[in-house]
């Protein structure tokens, strides 16, 4: 006999104490921490998926709980923002409340669900602790790098270590800005400009920093700890349901490794440099990458060529969409193929579970402005899976279509508006090979080429495909060249290299079938392989926590926290368009930066440069003020200028530049009655 399910009075109680404890958090930020970011990062997708109960491990199953969560969430406070007019912090908390307060119903009316849950992830990490000791090394690896490598104060300012010196300011000032402002944001580097970039792993740490009203830097890196947990999670689920038979357990853990610590042979560069004696072993790691590291050490491009980043190098310490778009995919091919059955189980009576097509279809709608890159990768891979299934014709097929793309509906407006920046920028083109790999130097050196920067992993993953009793074979044979393929043959972006992020994509199914060939070989086998693979990801690691380039001053750090204090939101700068700016950390908008960044969103920098240069080298109080108004620019930072400078304009000569700070560092004058809308 069933027991009586509670009254009213508990729910309505239960409510009541939810809506009490939000609003003590948004009056107490730091409570936000334990009130708001288990809800924007887990309870509504664990919620979610105890009640459809998919036939997916555990750790699958929390992976998906935290990717379906971080989703939901940032789409949430987008159209929310939308639909009352702007974003702001009380946007994040109403955002909170709508995913918690159906959830908390829903235990009120079934109390014994959190302790049930509870006791059987206990014993799942018990029975076998490994994956979680895995997925928990991740999580803690990448957010030590990052809490020490990201922004680290020193006597003379702040460093960004690795490759985050030049990308830490693109994603803080989408971070800063969309906070103090800027939404639905212009490019905060590009002003006047919309943001059509995959932005929304940016957007979600805003919403975490908003809601602790913490730096963003501190939310980007709690944010990429827990999506490089939720990939290594996702990875092993994703393998224990492709994988069968006694040793599938092991398979799916080393499978969990190698995608997060594994990579190529870069790591011989520093063997190369040690025996060359070009510099101590701590000097050399941390001044080069020795993963996607273009130069040697003596500023040279010579063989070997090692720049095909790992996904530790670029995905999970610099390239913050990568960070959350694939853990997101990962997320999505897993609940299609818990699914969708093939038809060989199908035949046997498992039957589909229509609620987990529906999901995974909107997994990949929503994944469009996460990863603009990973959208078409992934809707590749779903008809690799229906094909290599059985699945693409039978009498469910148009059910399951249908189910599967309904959710596209909500990424028209992203899609839509990437393409349309693509082809009208002219990055949209076919390509006779990956730019950045040496085809003119033949095609042994291309083998070569690959097969050094993929390395080990990649080698047995090719010998796996040879061997019949490999399992889903011919899924995970298109899985790996059809994103190998599409850098050699297409690219969507200004800069060629980046097509790199495909590479990525496919070292889900590398690592996959690497794990398959190599689980019954005896542990110091599996550790050889593991030690040939996990230096390079290791060292770019380190180089990443130590290593010293500078990102801001000490007085540009004084003028930012001026500039954060006493310019009005979505303030629009003049600055000499460099990589960084004081401007990013303070939340406000410049016109330029770094050539490279605005052509890579579609955008062409020329004329902004020009326009620059004009304001600060053509030594007029008019054409800068001409130009100034044309821009909607307000504020103009007068302290580097642009190389070439002969004829600098003097703003202390016009009245209508009022001094608005003097220093320390650079000074800011402010157009004369300039003020945003």
């Amino acid at each position: 006999m069933k027991p009586p399910r509670p009254g009213l009075a508990p729910i309505v109680l239960a409510v009541i104490a939810t809506v009490g404890a939000l609003a003590i958090a948004y009056f107490v930020p730091p409570l936000a921490a334990v009130v708001v970011w288990p809800v924007i990062m887990f309870v509504p997708g664990w919620a979610l998926l105890t009640i459809l109960r998919p036939p997916i491990a555990a750790t699958g199953l929390i992976g998906l709980a935290i990717m379906v969560s971080v989703v939901g969430s940032t789409h949430l406070a987008w159209w929310l923002g939308l639909a009352t007019g702007g974003y702001t912090r009380l946007t994040v908390f109403v955002v909170t409340a709508i995913l918690l307060i159906p959830v908390v119903v829903w235990i009120a009316r079934h109390p014994a669900i959190p302790s049930t849950a509870l006791r059987r992830a206990v014993s799942g990490v018990r029975k076998d602790p490994i994956p979680w000791a895995i997925a928990a090394s991740s999580g803690w690896f990448v957010g030590f790098v990052l809490s020490v490598g990201l922004w680290r104060s020193t006597s003379t300012g702040v460093v960004a270590g690795g490759w985050n010196w030049s990308d830490l300011g693109v994603h803080l000032s989408i971070v800063q800005s969309v906070n103090a402002g800027n939404f639905p944001p212009d490019v905060p580097y590009f002003a006047g400009a919309p943001l059509t970039y995959h932005w929304f792993s940016d957007f979600h740490a805003a919403i975490v920093a908003s809601s602790s009203q913490i730096f963003g830097v501190h939310a980007m890196v709690a944010q990429s700890a827990v999506l490089a947990a939720a990939l290594s999670l996702l990875v092993h689920g994703l393998a224990r349901q492709l994988l069968r038979g006694p040793h599938a357990g092991r398979a799916a853990a080393i499978a969990a490794v190698i995608v997060v610590f594994g990579g190529g042979l870069g790591w011989m560069r520093l063997v190369g440099d040690l025996a060359l004696e070009r510099g101590d072993i701590v000097s050399l790691v941390t001044n080069f990458s020795y993963d996607n590291q273009w130069f040697d050490t003596l500023g040279q491009v010579n063989w070997p060529y090692f720049n095909i980043p790992s996904v530790m190098g670029t995905g999970l310490l610099a390239h913050r969409a990568t960070a959350a778009g694939l853990p997101i995919l990962v997320a999505g091919i897993l609940l299609l193929v818990a699914g969708l059955p093939p038809r060989w189980r199908r035949a046997a009576g498992v039957r589909d579970r229509w609620p987990l097509i529906l999901l995974a279809g909107a997994m990949g709608a929503l994944l469009a402005p996460f990863h603009f890159f990973f959208f078409p990768a992934f809707l590749g891979l779903v008809g690799i899976y229906v094909v290599a299934a059985g699945r693409l014709v039978d009498r469910a097929a148009l059910r399951n279509a249908t189910l599967f793309l309904a959710p596209y509906l909500l990424a028209v407006p992203f899609a839509l508006a990437a393409i349309q920046q693509s082809r009208g920028s002219g990055a949209l083109k076919l390509v006779a090979g990956w730019e950045t790999a040496p085809f003119e130097d033949g095609a042994a050196a291309v083998a070569f080429y690959f097969a050094t920067n993929l390395g080990v992993p990649f080698v047995l993953a090719m010998i796996a495909l040879l061997l019949p009793s490999t399992r889903w074979r011919w899924f995970l044979a298109g899985w790996v060249a059809a994103l190998f393929v599409a850098p050699n043959v297409v690219q969507v972006s200004v800069v060629a290299f980046d097509m790199n992020k495909l590479f990525q994509v496919m070292w889900i199914a590398v690592a996959i079938l690497a794990a398959w060939l190599v689980r019954r070989w005896p542990a110091p086998a599996i550790a050889a392989v593991l030690i040939f693979s996990v230096p390079s990801p290791l060292l770019v690691a380190a180089w990443t926590a130590t290593s010293d380039d500078q990102v801001l001053s000490t007085t540009d750090l004084v003028a930012a926290e001026w500039v954060a204090q006493h310019t009005p939101p979505r303030s629009v700068f003049i600055t000499d368009g460099w990589l960084n700016s004081l401007v990013d950390p303070a939340g406000r908008l410049r016109v330029s930066t770094y050539g490279p960044y605005v052509a890579n969103l579609g955008y062409s920098p020329d004329e902004r440069e020009r326009q620059v240069r004009a304001i600060y080298c053509e030594g007029s109080t008019d054409v800068a003020v001409d130009i100034m108004q044309d821009l909607d620019a307000h504020y103009v930072l007068d302290g580097g200028r642009p190389a070439d400078c002969l004829l600098p304009t003097a703003f202390d000569s016009d009245e209508r530049f009022v001094e608005v700070y003097s220093g320390p560092g650079p000074r800011i004058w402010q157009l004369r009655g300039a003020a945003p809308d």
